[in-house]
């Protein structure tokens, strides 16, 4: 029975050191600066400044036949096909991890 105190009271100066050698750096790091506020002129708060290129954006007025008259491109056989596969393969990536990151934190339980 004195050797497991003796024991114990062995491990407490261990576990006050490594407490210090924990907390120590933690209470020695300086405090944080104070923020200041730095007042910004009311004139070029906002600034609005012209596009250099005039063409640059160009808005053209349609009318109810010109609204019609746009239609969305067409994918042909190969591309669906591709589009498919590209799916299939990206849903059996997905499901490899999940199931892979399942097992890895099985593991670690």
């Amino acid at each position: 029975m004195l050797q497991a105190v003796k024991r114990r009271f062995a491990l407490v100066p261990l576990v006050l050191g490594l407490a210090l050698r924990v907390a120590v750096p933690v209470f020695a790091t300086p405090d944080a600066a104070e923020q200041t506020v730095t007042p910004i002129p009311a004139d070029t708060q906002q600034r609005v400044e012209a596009i250099a290129a005039p063409g640059e954006q160009r808005v053209e007025q349609l009318d109810a036949n010109g609204v019609q008259s746009v239609t969305g491109g067409s994918k042909g056989p190969v591309r669906r096909t591709v589009d498919g596969v590209t799916k299939v393969v990206v849903g059996v990536v997905a499901a490899g991890i999940s199931i892979g990151a399942m097992v890895a934190s099985l593991l670690f339980l």
